[in-house]
């Protein structure tokens, strides 16, 4: 609802700006991430077929930057907190790919399995300033019971 409310009002408002919002993101990853936490900069290009990829020539893409977090691992999954410097297109996906993690669920970007049957991404916070009242409104979510569901039945394997 969310998406859809920004998408339609964005444009229509003068002064709103996505680009002045906060987005904290949660996704599990196929695999355990060894580091405890990182920063992944690269620049991302989209080919002919539209999918992303990363480049590390400046002159070939745009810089994306992408911090995370490693919120608990399972024999099989990562849980990984994550918050966007920048926010270019399908960033998320290609830079756990470029990390050998794919998340699960997203085939287009190297997942191989899709236990909870959609990709294992979710925003998490939303902070951003209204675009009348001009204040800050912060939205927070809990995990999704599938994500969930994931990590409790991998805890039993």
């Amino acid at each position: 609802m969310i998406g859809l409310l920004f998408g339609q009002v964005s444009p229509l408002i003068p002064g709103f700006s996505l680009a002045r919002q906060l987005v904290e993101e949660v996704f599990i990853v196929e695999g355990q991430v060894e580091s405890d936490e990182g920063t992944i900069r690269s620049y991302l290009k989209e080919n002919k077929a539209l999918i992303m990829y990363s480049t590390k020539n400046p002159g070939e893409g745009d810089e994306a930057i992408t911090h995370y977090t490693v919120v608990k691992r399972t024999e099989n999954y990562t849980l990984v907190d994550l918050e966007l410097e920048t926010g270019r297109k399908n960033q998320i996906r290609v830079h756990m790919k470029d990390l050998g993690h794919s998340i699960v669920g997203d085939r287009k970007y190297g997942s191989k399995q899709n236990p909870i049957r959609r990709i294992a991404l979710h925003a998490r916070v939303l902070e951003f300033v209204h675009p009348v009242t001009r204040q800050t409104l912060r939205i927070e979510t809990l995990l999704p019971p599938p994500f969930n569901y994931l990590l409790k039945e991998d805890d039993k394997s």
